[in-house]
């Protein structure tokens, strides 16, 4: 079935039905990432539906390979995880439950077949805005549940940690909230008024001063810490256009203001970060069961299970079965148990040994390679979050993890496929 589709958000020329469909699902779909857990499973699975009943899917198909190595490699890597299924230690039952957690990396390669046909950047752009406007409505939630006048949100509660909590939690809401900082600033940067330019800027410091003071989730802090050090990396040789003593205030100052949050985020008596090295020392020295203390155990107990089986792993969804082997003995935070080990890296090692984690960073690799070729501002978003992604992947499991693996997912597929590329090249048609 085919329409003719002469919109902004289109190719000139003949589109089915279904195709245009499935934009606007993926589209939906990480827009409501942020929001509902029900709702990204439900758009997402339209879009896969209407994305494989359209005609121009099957037709580009044969381009895959030549054309999206950031896509061939999460179909490789989805792969990869099935056939581990073959040895896997626990029981088939867990495994595939386990290994349908990534099925999230099959959109990767049918978001690039939806929108390789798009040249301008309609699409992305939409995509965009749409993700702004879900972290803003978020944001300000978060504000104000902190501030006592909302109680909103399905994770909100009374206490201190989760009075700000609206959708998501702080480990997922504080890195999405550190995201938003990159994500404002690279669309100030590109804004066309300097009203709107203003504007966005100031999202970006209430973002900053979000994940930093409100949320206080520690992959988030982290983040957001990194961004404002590259930013000021960055921007230091735009100093040399101005007078002697301008460039000295501005170095001085943001040096300051950096120190000054450095610090306070460091050493607060209610930050987070500050109960780091606190929590490893009662680990350590107590064997309490901490959050940072437990991670350390877990890393462990990764890196002996890795060399134990380093070539190919125990099988998708082996953590906890091997993890739960190796702590039989043990008591206190040193029994602690989980599925992963809160380290993506690591998570592929245990599964796949150093097969695993190759296929892992080629992913990352190529998706990086892929966002190197966008044009701003979609290239400064892909790359902001690409950075975020790795980062939190030391501390955490997150393209395991539903609402960072498929904000990953979504958004970066759809820039690297349908936002334009510097070198112009053909898309399939």
């Amino acid at each position: 079935m085919q329409v003719t589709y002469n919109s902004k958000l289109g190719r000139s020329g003949s589109e089915s039905y279904q195709l245009v469909a499935a934009k606007w699902f993926a589209i939906l779909t990480l827009c409501l990432v942020p929001i509902s857990t029900a709702g990204v499973n439900v758009g997402s699975a339209v879009f896969a539906v209407l994305a494989l009943i359209s005609p121009e899917v099957w037709r580009r198909a044969r381009t895959l390979r030549a054309r999206s190595p950031a896509a061939l490699a999460a179909l490789v890597l989805f792969i990869a995880l099935a056939l581990s299924l073959a040895y896997t230690s626990p029981g088939m039952n867990e495994a595939v439950d386990f290994l349908m957690k990534y099925r999230k990396l099959l959109f990767i390669p049918l978001l690039y077949l939806v929108f390789a046909d798009d040249k301008s950047t309609a699409w992305a752009s939409v995509a965009v805005w749409g993700l702004f406007a879900s972290l803003v409505l978020t944001m300000i939630l978060t504000y104000t549940n902190y501030l006592g006048w909302t109680a909103v949100g399905p994770v909100h509660g009374t206490d201190a940690i989760t009075r700000p909590w609206v959708f998501k939690d702080h480990i997922s809401g504080g890195l999405m909230m550190a995201f938003l900082v990159c994500l404002a600033a690279s669309l100030a940067k590109s804004a066309k008024h300097a009203v709107a330019s203003k504007a966005l800027y100031l999202v970006a410091v209430l973002a900053m001063v979000n994940v930093l003071f409100v949320l206080q989730g520690r992959t988030g802090q982290v983040v957001a810490i990194a961004y404002i050090a590259i930013y000021l990396v960055m921007h230091a040789a735009q100093f040399r256009r101005y007078d002697k003593r301008t460039r000295w205030i501005a170095g001085v100052g943001a040096i300051i203001v950096c120190l000054c949050v450095g610090a306070f985020v460091m050493y607060g008596k209610d930050s987070r970060l500050a109960d780091t090295a606190q929590e490893i020392t009662q680990f350590e020295t107590q064997n309490k069961n901490t959050s940072m203390g437990v991670r350390i155990e877990f890393y462990r107990r990764s890196l002996a299970l890795i060399a134990e089986r380093p070539i190919a792993g125990f099988g998708v969804g082996s953590v906890r079965t091997q993890f739960e082997r190796l702590a039989s003995m043990q008591t206190g935070g040193r029994a602690a148990m989980a599925g992963n080990p809160h380290n993506e890296f690591f998570l592929m090692g245990v599964q796949l040994g150093l097969i695993g984690v190759a296929l892992f960073v080629w992913f990352l690799v190529a998706v990086a390679r892929a966002s190197q070729r966008l044009v701003e501002p979609a290239r400064s978003i892909a790359q902001g979050y690409l950075f975020a992604f790795v980062l939190g992947c030391l501390a955490n499991s997150l393209l395991l993890n539903f609402t960072e693996g498929n904000l990953f997912v979504f958004l970066i597929g759809i820039l690297i496929s349908a936002a334009p590329k510097e070198s112009g090249e053909t898309r399939a048609v």
